[in-house]
């Protein structure tokens, strides 16, 4: 396992075969991300959609995910700071960025994860979280609105009037909450939340991965622009799917009765 660290050593990466973790440290702050680190986490991830991982798990240090912003008052004050241009320039693309890479993003979860923490979480394809994990789009307890893609997460998953609501009215939830409203994929125990996430990762490195990765490349074509275009996509990635080694192997496999040994190819 080799490590790497960015942002003075508050964003890490560690690659263990073909699963990359990616992990805020800042934990004396609950892993809130300043601007340092959410241009480091930025180009991780446009370098992780090029290089050879197959799977990122996006997760924080010690017992939390991540308290949003590294918001202080005394710092920003008089800094004449262009917030919609670092948002446009940092945020926005990083959100691009994760859902327009084919390759599959897990955010482990655990403790706080609210604000733009939450709506990295939301950016990712998978969510696991522990049972005291706490989620809340805190931006309008300080007088913020939502930023990050929370108005469309929310909306996506929980239509108009109750993405509003939690938006308007920064309601926190729990895990089981978050679970309840399809808001996570699962809840793991915290004892063993980060084994059963590594199996879920290699689950996928180690599967059909073309066909994983196309399958994410379909939900997104799906999403952008409609019913027509997915099936366009699909009809496509399923001729490429035809003709790769992994299909030929996945037939051989079901007919031989024995688990296939997909090579991403």
């Amino acid at each position: 396992m080799s490590e790497q660290q960015y942002a003075n050593g508050q964003l890490r990466v560690n690659v263990d075969a073909t699963v990359k973790t990616i992990t805020l440290y800042q934990p004396e702050k609950k892993n809130a991300i300043n601007a340092d680190m959410a241009h480091a986490l930025l180009s991780v991830m446009k370098e992780s959609a090029q290089d050879d991982c197959r799977v990122i798990i996006l997760t924080g240090a010690a017992k939390d995910f991540c308290a949003g912003a590294d918001l202080d008052p005394r710092a920003l004050a008089g800094a004449g700071i262009d917030v919609a241009s670092f948002l446009k320039e940092t945020y926005n693309p990083l959100i691009l960025a994760m859902r327009g890479m084919d390759k599959p993003i897990i955010a482990k979860v655990r403790g706080v994860c609210v604000g733009i923490g939450w709506n990295f979480a939301l950016g990712c394809d998978l969510i696991y979280a522990t049972p005291n994990a706490r989620f809340s789009q805190i931006f309008t307890r300080i007088g913020l609105s939502s930023d990050g893609g929370g108005s469309y997460f929310l909306w996506e998953r929980l239509g108009h009037q109750r993405a509003f609501e939690m938006l308007a009215f920064h309601e926190q939830i729990s895990g089981e909450q978050a679970l309840e409203m399809n808001l996570v994929n699962g809840l793991f125990p915290e004892e063993t939340i980060d084994e059963l996430v590594k199996e879920k990762a290699d689950l996928l490195a180690n599967g059909p991965y073309l066909a994983i990765q196309r399958s994410k490349s379909n939900l997104r074509s799906a999403q952008n622009f409609g019913l027509e275009a997915a099936l366009t996509q699909e009809a496509d990635n399923q001729g490429k799917n035809f003709i790769s080694m992994d299909f030929m192997e996945g037939i051989s496999a079901f007919l031989q009765k024995r688990a296939a040994k997909f090579r991403g190819k």
